[in-house]
């Protein structure tokens, strides 16, 4: 990198980038507050059942997963600012709703609207991001996001915990409104940013429908989307497979595992944007994944011990094993944009963010199944063979960021990647 590439990059963001920043921090911190007792109040509140619950949740995740694309197509059109705009809109207007749904049809069209826009929410401030800043800090600027968007979460969290001592109806629903505020003042802030590649997105004559879809020919893009899904299961380790590992071990302190969620949160908030140095282009992304790789293949490795030592050093290797999971989460996300960033033609970069995302949502759904058939079935054997999963996919993942980094023959893809165009995001 270049001195003057250098100065850029660590130079102070726009002004559109920092109200972003505060909109991604208010967005957090309401549904920090929101995450914590959603369940609490659709069983609570709703009066719905856990199966009910459960369908409903599961259907949304579905027909969010199926809208990502066909929105980021839209998105393109008519420019990541707007359509962001709209999300936060939704998301309000859907959540103002909730408490006057009754029975669960109604809930399930709720659920799953709000899904759509809540799934589409993260791309699109990525793509925002994209035109908010130069190409040398987008990387960088997604990484104060994330650290923003994981304080929030938590800070939300803290709040709703204690909201929750009462039991009270009035404060589920108090909560439920709150986070439709949040969303309120990101749509004001969002609404005041104005760059002039969202100006020049939001005219002109459309593409053709198979340039726009283009993204599906794209082998090799959608390769390194898959192996990010695959490097991107340290969620669903942190998540699922560190709280069941330890369940299933009596005596570790089920305290341990709010332990590592904390340990987790803070590791990410300190050093997520150190994580992103040198991290711009394709291949770097790829070097990062294959990073990423290697520590979370660490991490699988002192999860496998724990059960096989005293309960004080198990403790110890749990929280040792986090911290390698969240510096692999780290490598990860500063990688996922990079690639992302870099290979997205500038005319359809929403529509290649969202594919790019869709191996995260897929991860949501092989992931918990990954954890039960190999750590849940096999022990600590499984978590071995999930290190090795992991570190391959990370691997392969360098390989071709390297081949990326230079033009692909034609044969190879009916889309030429815009070298240098494009560098450079959180679900």
């Amino acid at each position: 990198m270049t001195q003057a590439a250098e100065r850029a990059r660590r130079g102070p963001l726009s002004g559109a980038a920092a109200a972003l920043l505060v909109a991604v921090f208010i967005d957090a911190l309401g549904s920090g507050l929101y995450m914590s007792v959603s369940v609490v109040f659709f069983t609570r509140y709703l009066h719905l059942s856990g199966g009910e619950v459960g369908v409903g949740l599961s259907v949304a995740g579905a027909v969010s997963f199926l809208s990502l694309v066909p929105i980021g197509v839209l998105a393109d059109r008519v420019g990541p600012r707007r359509m962001l705009i709209g999300a936060h809109l939704v998301r309000a207007a859907l959540l103002t709703c909730y408490p006057f749904v009754s029975g669960f049809a109604p809930f399930l069209l709720v659920v799953s609207l709000l899904a759509v826009a809540d799934r589409a929410a993260s791309p699109l401030v990525q793509g925002l991001f994209g035109t908010a800043v130069g190409k040398e800090q987008r990387v960088r600027a997604m990484g104060r996001a994330r650290s923003l968007q994981n304080l929030g979460l938590a800070l939300g969290g803290l709040v709703a915990g204690a909201a929750l001592v009462p039991d009270s109806d009035g404060v589920y629903v108090g909560i439920v409104y709150a986070n439709s505020l949040s969303f309120v003042l990101a749509t004001a802030l969002v609404a005041r940013l104005r760059t002039a590649a969202d100006t020049a997105q939001g005219g002109g004559r459309p593409l053709p429908w198979k340039q726009r879809i283009s993204v599906f020919r794209d082998r090799r893009f959608a390769l390194l989307t898959g192996l990010n899904s695959v490097v991107s299961l340290h969620v669903t380790v942190l998540t699922a497979g560190v709280p069941l590992w330890v369940l299933a071990h009596d005596r570790m302190p089920r305290a341990a595992i709010a332990w590592t969620l904390v340990l987790n949160t803070v590791v990410v908030v300190i050093c997520q944007v150190r994580a992103t140095r040198g991290i711009e282009t394709a291949e770097d992304g790829g070097r990062a994944l294959r990073r990423s790789g290697l520590l979370l293949a660490v991490c699988c490795c002192g999860l496998a011990v724990t059960g096989a030592v005293p309960t004080g050093a198990a403790v110890a290797l749990l929280l040792g094993a986090v911290a390698f999971q969240a510096f692999a989460e780290m490598y990860q996300q500063a990688g996922a944009w990079a690639i992302s960033y870099d290979l997205a033609p500038e005319d359809r970069r929403q529509v290649y963010l969202a594919f790019f995302g869709l191996g995260n949502a897929a991860r949501n759904t092989y992931g918990p199944l990954v954890i039960a058939f190999l750590v849940v079935q096999r022990g600590a054997v499984g978590w071995l063979l999930l290190g090795a999963l992991v570190l391959g996919a990370g691997a392969w993942a360098a390989r071709f960021g390297r081949s990326l980094a230079t033009p692909a023959p034609l044969s190879s893809s009916p889309v030429p990647h815009v070298q240098g165009g494009i560098r450079g995001h959180r679900s």
